[in-house]
């Protein structure tokens, strides 16, 4: 160290000294910047402002140091402490077969090879620019019964296309930064990595370092689930976060009938407000504010119209938002890279020769020529096309035909085997009203990745209708937090409307005080226009321990007992006194009675003989 300090002090750099106490406090911040709850901000509940350290951030440091790998916590994110001005980013995703929903509120599904700009934002004075794309490939037919290879198929009839397109890869780059590619990997490749991490033409690795950050770039994998399917990417900068996973990040080990993942990609994105997005579809002003401000236009597949005036607010995903052929055609020619989507070529055999090149460039489901031509070319399917295709084969499997012409049955029987999903009946009955999970049921024929698609689907909405909500805040409660006092749970709401409070001690101490508050509105009944949210009013909480409580218990109930006891002996003394009192009375009224009494004397006059009279002394108290 005493080395380094002259090294340093030669080159004319200064060397800055810390104390214990200075260091242990650099160690402590250190630490707290691991501290992350996945990259979405809008999904997490507002902290209480008052003990973010104490309460929040340490209690997320003992959890990762207890439970080990099972405590995921990075990049935390939360509004400011009143929460009154806190603007959600707008936040979209892209999952199973095209299955979209923007930043826009935008609904619909895409399906088309090629690849995309998801995310576009040009550069301006305050704001870096962005670009963002994505590859989608037609997903194999998983009906293909390998076994018949060399007796009744070929090499070249394995890997046969299907009508969905799937997300396989995403490029992220922004002005000044490292340029990452993240891809899932080939079939018969994703046993032990689901994911390739592609950073700077490099593959990079995160067994043992799950945060690192690169140039501009902080990259994040979520390994709870073997095999990185998890991955978080933020451009620090533009301040705009990626969620990239595989296969939904299940855990294909316990599903028994899979031997590795699906080798399908979702995406969710988040843009903060500064862009100038409005998460629930309202571009009314969009044209007047861009202006005013200087924001950029924000565009992709993720806002694949934002000239529109206003999006689907309340509309949710029906049978004609599947593949509508006047949407497609306008995504198409807008964002599809050109030179994608089509045949290859010999010129891309050249990127064979470096591994990190070839996993970037070249696709993953690989085919034969001839499924990229004729009859087998890709051909979208409509919302029409999805609900005649399964009622179609719901009848084949319910109704059977008899009195068939001799090839009717067997082209029937064929059509069913290479068209129709294992059981009709079950997809309309456990995917209901849900078009995309219908649509990716009947497109796949798995039922895991039908319900999949539908609980994320649906998870999102809830979650994206939270994002959007306004709430209105009490702000921080104005107590003192005394030793041992704790808000219970830590994590949960902390200060805003209809949120109820509640402190507790630890284990070793009571708690004594108010201890609940909720936060509720106060109203002006002469003037309804004039309200404000308070707590609760209460007194301070605070925290006795229970040694002390208990001697102070014990020493109660003593003196409880002597009280009564010497109340007892008072009322017995002062019943006492008043009977001696009035035994007094009486004795002196006796005594002056009989003082003198008369003596009769043989004259007829009376005689009064003098008698002493007793002295009754009464003790008084």
């Amino acid at each position: 160290m005493g080395r380094q300090n002259e090294e340093a002090k030669q080159q004319g750099k200064r060397v800055r000294h810390y104390n214990y106490a200075e260091w242990q406090a650099l160690k402590v911040e250190r630490m707290e910047v691991v501290v992350f709850e996945k990259v979405r901000p809008d999904t997490r509940i507002p902290k209480c402002p008052t003990t973010y350290r104490l309460r929040e951030a340490g209690r997320g440091h003992l959890c990762c140091k207890f439970a080990k790998f099972r405590c995921q916590l990075f990049y935390w994110r939360r509004p400011s402490s009143g929460c009154q001005q806190y603007q959600p980013p707008a936040v979209g995703f892209a999952l199973g077969a095209g299955t979209f929903h923007t930043i826009d509120n935008q609904k619909f599904i895409f399906s088309e090879p090629g690849v995309y700009t998801l995310l576009y934002i040009p550069k301006t004075v305050h704001n870096p620019e962005v670009r963002i794309q994505v590859r989608l490939e037609r997903y194999p037919n998983r009906r293909i019964d390998f076994s018949l290879l060399g007796r009744y198929m070929s090499q070249a009839d394995l890997v046969q296309p299907t009508n969905a397109t799937v997300v396989t890869g995403i490029a992220i780059e922004a002005s000044g930064t490292d340029r990452v590619h993240v891809t899932a990997r080939g079939d018969t490749r994703r046993f032990r990595y689901r994911t390739n991490i592609v950073v700077g033409n490099l593959l990079r690795y995160f067994d043992t370092m799950r945060l690192q950050r690169f140039r501009g770039v902080l990259i994040y994998v979520n390994n709870v689930e073997r095999g990185q399917p998890e991955v978080y990417v933020v451009l620090e900068e533009a301040e705009i976060g990626i969620r990239i996973r595989e296969s939904y990040a299940l855990d294909i080990d316990r599903l028994s009938m899979f031997q590795e993942s699906m080798g399908i990609l979702d995406i969710a994105l988040s843009v903060p407000p500064r862009y100038g997005v409005r998460p629930d579809g309202d571009n009314t002003r969009d044209q007047e504010i861009r202006q005013r401000y200087n924001l950029p236009r924000v565009a992709g597949l993720m806002r694949p119209f934002p000239d529109q005036t206003t999006a689907s607010m309340f509309q949710g995903l029906t049978f004609n938002d599947v593949n509508p052929e006047a949407v497609r055609q306008q995504i198409i020619n807008a964002y599809r890279v050109m030179g994608s989507g089509g045949p290859g070529t010999d010129e891309d055999k050249k990127f064979e020769v470096f591994p990190e090149v070839a996993m970037v460039h070249t696709p993953i489901y690989s085919v034969a020529p001839k499924y990229e031509t004729g009859m087998y070319r890709f051909r979208p399917i409509t919302g029409a096309d999805l609900i005649q295709l399964v009622q179609r084969c719901r009848d084949i499997q319910q109704n059977r035909l008899i009195g068939l012409q001799p090839m009717q049955g067997v082209l029937t029987e064929r059509y069913g085997r290479e068209h129709c999903p294992d059981n009709p009946g079950e997809l309309i009955a456990e995917c209901g009203d849900s078009v995309a999970c219908t649509y990716d049921y009947a497109l796949f024929n798995s039922k895991i990745l039908g319900h999949e698609v539908q609980n994320n689907w649906n998870r999102f909405e809830l979650d994206r209708w939270e994002t959007i909500r306004q709430y209105n805040s009490c702000g921080p409660i104005n107590i003192e937090y005394p030793e041992y006092l704790s808000k219970i749970p830590a994590f949960a709401a902390g200060y805003l409307e209809g949120n109820v409070v509640r402190f507790d001690c630890a284990q070793s101490h009571w708690i004594k005080g108010d201890a609940e508050y909720k936060c509720g509105i106060v109203v002006d009944y002469n003037n309804p226009q004039s309200y404000r949210f308070e707590w609760n009013k209460g007194s301070q909480p605070w925290c006795r321990s229970r040694e002390m409580d208990n001697f102070l218990k014990y020493l109660v109930a003593i003196m409880g007992t002597i009280g009564g006891i010497i109340v007892l002996v008072l009322i017995f003394t002062a019943c006492w006194c008043v009977k001696q009192r009035r035994l007094g009375t009486v004795g002196d009224s006796g005594a002056r009675l009989y003082a003198a009494r008369p003596v009769p004397s043989p004259n007829g006059q009376p005689k009064f003989e003098q008698v002493h009279s007793l002295n009754i002394w009464v003790e008084k108290f």
